[in-house]
């Protein structure tokens, strides 16, 4: 699975605290290539975590929210609230208190943060980027801010690919977790070691 996993785009998924190997394999594999892919809004509703909306009475009409759809792609909506849920208790700082504030507004803290997920992952596989905070994806952040965030959390991509038996082939130069490996060696002047 990590072998399959390491040649897709779906790789930098494993850059999340909280999310390993068999949830970014069973999201990548049911999303199929972020190229390809609908827009936002519909990978959602496929996805099922957004309940539907009624409204009658024409643009003034009252609307209320139901149920979240029966139709939909269960076994990606599995693994999606399953990501949310690691998001919510080992995820980065930020997502963690995204997920105990809708916890706390009385929200479905896990479909709020599966659609937050959604939204980041195709953003990583789409630029193949792995997951920044917030302040360092600001074009005034530092460049050396940046180093420190890649050194800091290198141990832990690493581990994770370690674990599964695939470190070498992750990061081979011409698979995506490599060629992202040699860009920011390259632009922040750090060594990741394998």
């Amino acid at each position: 699975m990590a072998v399959g996993l390491a040649q897709t785009q779906g790789a930098f998924l494993t850059s999340f605290r909280g999310i390993g190997i068999v949830l970014a394999s069973g999201v990548t594999s049911e999303i199929g290539n972020p190229y390809e892919q609908a827009p936002l809004n519909n990978l959602v509703s496929y996805t099922g975590i957004i309940p539907r909306v009624k409204q009658t009475g024409g643009p003034q009409g009252e609307s209320y929210s139901g149920k979240v759809s029966k139709r939909c792609n269960r076994i990606l909506k599995n693994y999606v609230v399953q990501s949310a849920s690691h998001l919510g208790l080992h995820g980065p700082q930020e997502l963690m208190a995204d997920y105990k504030r809708r916890e706390a507004a009385g929200q479905h803290a896990d479909f709020g943060m599966g659609r937050r997920f959604l939204r980041i992952a195709m953003c990583l596989m789409r630029t193949s980027q792995i997951y920044l905070p917030p302040r360092l994806r600001e074009p005034e952040a530092k460049l050396q801010e940046r180093a420190d965030y890649y050194l800091m959390n290198w141990p832990n991509l690493h581990e994770k690919w370690r674990k599964s038996g695939a470190l070498k082939v992750a990061f081979d130069k011409n698979m995506p977790l490599g060629q992202w490996r040699n860009i920011v060696q390259q632009l922040y002047k750090i060594k990741l070691a394998l």
